[in-house]
């Protein structure tokens, strides 16, 4: 997987910035992006201290985040009809798309769009 460039869902940078020693190998040397979605989900928890903001906040800066626009909008429409996944999914699912790239998630709801986007389902 040397050289790809992959979307990562919210649950991977969490996994990531817990220590996940077997995920970082894995996306050690690639491109990472983040949905916008993302970056609100990690800064967002309720309960986050300071320090877990430090650490959130020093990974965003070295990582683009793909914003939302009317490409990504209407695909994210059109997921969440034809699979029912929820918003915030949907959104991260037609980011991906957007940039062509694949979508590394732990998050098994994205099995149903095997067929619709490049997928690479992490498990721990």
């Amino acid at each position: 997987m040397a050289g790809s460039r992959l979307l990562v869902d919210t649950n991977i940078v969490l996994y990531a910035l817990k220590g996940d020693m077997a995920l970082a190998k894995m996306i050690d040397g690639q491109d990472l992006y983040i949905s916008f979605i993302t970056r609100i989900e990690l800064l967002s928890y309720p309960k986050i201290d300071a320090p877990a903001i430090d650490l959130i906040e020093n990974f965003l800066v070295q990582v683009p985040v793909v914003e939302s626009n009317p490409v990504i909008n209407a695909d994210a429409i059109l997921l969440r009809r034809a699979t029912g996944l929820e918003v915030p999914d949907a959104i991260i699912a037609a980011s991906a798309r957007f940039l062509g790239v694949r979508l590394m998630t732990a998050d098994k709801d994205f099995k149903r769009l095997e067929d619709e986007l490049d997928l690479l389902l992490y498990s721990r």
